[in-house]
């Protein structure tokens, strides 16, 4: 499974053949002959063949020749062809190629080799960064990093790059201690795995970027000890709220079910939702070091969060209208329905946005503006909207609805809308509290800590 694509446009200046070493050369070599059996793939451009050392060329199991006319350059891709097991008479042909025209060779797949026509661009590439934009990308720890990795006698640099590379050692550098260097180096490493996983994982370490929102109510205790985003603070306290109420409510169901006031299979499910949850959180802090175990348990809890969010559903309707005693759980189970299912919205609005709803054979999306597209997975994240913007969308919407629910009551206490029964109207008045006091709660928590984002 292919888990990373590894591509280097205008390859010559970096692989150029022996005796010339350039301080890239080992490590491409390195990840070209050992990146594989980590599920990397390499894919490497160039349209000066016979300046690239065709001997880690040859390594590729799959190559793409396009037109060529100079009797160099025929001549290293018969070399090439040669390492490769591929068929040589190939190269009489190579000066017949037009524009966009290219002979895939892969022995592997096929002993011929396969004519392929590219299509036109479909989007404009754009130009390559500056050097402006690259130094705003970069950030001062990635620097002293990479200082560490390019100090030190010019000719080892090379030879030494791909054996530094596998065991993680560092050049002494006169501006930065080496200790803190191998440090650094080793926590960017682990952010970056953390900051790919993304969600509620990246944000228990920390992180607080724009990346896209991860509805997920289940576990996430570790964003309220570390964590610096204030929604994804307030999705952990919802989640050890509902683990609150699912201990409670299964406490309860144990004595209704000793008083026989419900069959048995009602605790049966109770305690295997609570275990399930329990399992995840324990899990999660068992595995926090592995980010790739990470992003699976978080993509079971997903899934398993909709059998969750049904069940605490059912007991709050069962609980209003039904015998169900809970004893005493009632409210706190009724302000957890309202958080999960405001998170729930949030992920319904998502995959509406996006064209994930499927409907009579198309999308949602489709059917309300006559339009289809082609998402990748990249493109979707981008779509989404992160924590700031959704936190933006919440408070606006909660101050509305409160403006007019306030509104209603000044109204109701002059009298103008008599009602009988005023308890019914109380329970929205619970409900929008109980989301400002989760926002206030969390920024509060924040605040206090110093770790609230500017």
């Amino acid at each position: 499974e292919i888990k990373l694509l590894f591509f280097m446009d205008e390859v010559a200046p970096y692989l150029p053949p022996h005796p010339r070493n350039p301080p890239a050369k080992d490590l491409i070599k390195l990840i070209f002959k050992q990146a594989r059996k980590y599920g990397v793939a390499c894919v490497l451009a160039t349209q000066n063949v016979s300046d690239v050392d065709y001997k880690i060329l040859a390594q590729a199991n799959t190559t793409f020749i396009g037109r060529f006319t100079q009797p160099q350059d025929v001549e290293k891709v018969r070399h090439l062809l040669k390492e490769s097991g591929g068929d040589q008479d190939l190269v009489a042909q190579l000066p017949t190629l037009g524009p966009g025209q290219f002979q895939m060779v892969a022995p592997d797949v096929d002993p011929a080799p396969v004519p392929i026509q590219c299509r036109w661009l479909y989007t404009d590439h754009g130009a390559p960064l500056n050097e402006d934009q690259v130094e705003d990308i970069i950030s001062e720890e990635i620097r002293a990093w990479a200082k560490t990795r390019s100090s030190g006698n010019s000719k080892n640099r090379g030879t030494g790059a791909a054996h530094a590379a596998s065991r993680g050692s560092a050049w002494n550098s006169k501006d930065v201690d080496e200790q803190w260097a191998i440090g650094s180096a080793e926590e960017i490493v682990e952010n970056a795995r953390i900051k790919a996983v993304g969600g509620m994982t990246a944000a228990a370490h920390g992180i607080v970027d724009d990346s896209a929102f991860e509805i997920r109510l289940m576990g996430g205790f570790a964003v309220l000890k570390d964590g610096r985003d204030p929604l994804y603070t307030m999705q952990a306290a919802a989640n050890i709220a509902s683990v609150v109420v699912l201990a409670w409510t299964m406490v309860a169901l144990m004595i209704d079910w000793r008083d026989g006031g419900i069959d048995w299979w009602w605790l049966v499910i109770s305690m295997g939702l609570s275990g399930v949850t329990g399992l995840v959180i324990t899990l999660e802090t068992l595995l926090s070091h592995d980010a790739e175990l990470l992003h699976r348990l978080t993509r079971f809890a997903r899934t398993f969060q909709v059998v969750l969010i049904g069940w605490l559903w059912g007991l709050l309707i069962w609980s209003t209208f039904g015998s169900l005693n809970l004893r005493g759980a009632e409210p706190l189970l009724e302000v957890v329905v309202v958080w999960v299912s405001t998170f729930t919205m949030i992920e319904i609005a998502h995959r509406f946005r996006l064209g994930r709803i499927r409907w009579n054979g198309g999308s949602a999306l489709d059917k309300l503006k006559g339009m289809t597209a082609v998402l990748t997975e990249v493109e979707i994240r981008e779509m989404k909207a992160n924590s700031s913007q959704i936190m933006s969308g919440v408070r606006w919407g909660l101050h509305g609805i409160t403006l007019v629910w306030l509104c209603m009551l000044l109204i109701l206490y002059e009298g103008l809308i008599p009602i009988e029964d005023g308890e019914g109207w109380s329970r929205p008045t619970l409900w929008l509290a109980s989301m400002y006091a989760l926002m206030f709660g969390s920024e509060t928590w924040l605040r206090m800590r110093g770790k609230m984002p500017a």
